[in-house]
């Protein structure tokens, strides 16, 4: 953690990554994904997932999918952390209801549901423009209590 980051919170750190202050992850941009709301154990990203995320079918690859989950999860388990710190997934089981479209805009939100000591329990979703959900994901994460964000 760098010296400015001193006393800051985890939805501090991502409230600095969702207005730029802070640089985000490279993977997130090359998703298509963009943080835009942060509160204590929430999330929401907007995602516009590029044809680069497609499959053979035309459609955003579940792969891809369930990393955007995975993000959204691990997001909101940090931004219920005291002090800003990475979250490791244990667990990631998702459910595809929908495809998911290149080119088209995505809300991807993720909620704590059960913050323990070693253990966050999250819940993600992703929404089509209408509101239609298209994949949820649930997660375990256990904090990284040896290295921070930065």
């Amino acid at each position: 953690m760098g010296a400015g980051r001193t006393g800051m919170t985890g939805a501090d750190f991502l409230r600095s990554v969702a207005d730029g202050t802070v640089e985000s992850s490279p993977h997130l941009a090359h998703l298509g994904l963009r943080l835009v709301s942060v509160d204590p154990g929430r999330v929401e990203l907007v995602w516009l997932p590029g044809p680069e995320l497609t499959n053979r079918s035309g459609v955003v690859h579940g792969g891809y999918i369930a990393t955007a989950l995975d993000d959204a999860c691990g997001m909101s388990s940090g931004s219920a952390a005291e002090r800003p710190t990475l979250h490791l997934t244990m667990n990631l089981n998702v459910d595809y209801l929908r495809p998911v479209q290149a080119g088209e805009v995505y809300t991807v939100v993720g909620s704590v549901t059960h913050r323990g000591r070693t253990r966050v329990l999250t819940l993600a979703t992703v929404t089509d423009a209408t509101g239609r959900l298209c994949a949820q994901a649930t997660a375990s994460l256990t904090p990284n209590r040896h290295t921070t964000p930065g």
